[in-house]
């Protein structure tokens, strides 16, 4: 008996671009988890690649003070996970306004955020994941 077996390939979908934010001063920055699935980010580390007018792109971290993370933590009703977007949406806003506010790349690739603006303060304690 003869079998006769067809076989459809369908293709992966193809993985979207991802997302740039950009500063008015030219900076470029992706965020390092849209780039490879596999990073996963933490109020200690949170990647993001950073070019400047179409320049090389370098790889910056963003850490959130372990006192600051505790505040927050104590003064919300249900604390912020180590898991939660927020760390990653905050520690976007806060290298894009470094970025913005210095011209110039963090030194040694790395900015540690030990206070949040009024602004990232209310989105902090209000955040629901």
């Amino acid at each position: 008996m003869a079998v006769n077996r067809k076989f459809l390939a369908i293709p992966a979908p193809a993985r979207p671009e991802p997302i740039q934010y950009l500063t008015e001063n030219g900076f470029s920055i992706i965020r390092l988890c849209d780039v490879d699935g596999a990073i996963h980010n933490s109020p200690s580390d949170c990647g993001f690649l950073v070019a400047r007018d179409e320049g090389r792109g370098r790889e910056i971290h963003v850490a959130f003070g372990s006192q600051l993370v505790a505040e927050l933590r104590g003064r919300r009703r249900f604390p912020l996970t180590d898991d939660s977007v927020f760390w990653l949406v905050c520690a976007e806003s806060c290298l894009a306004t470094y970025l913005w506010e210095s011209d110039d790349f963090p030194s040694k690739d790395h900015l540690a955020i030990e206070q949040l603006s009024p602004e990232e303060l209310m989105l902090a304690l209000h955040w629901r994941d």
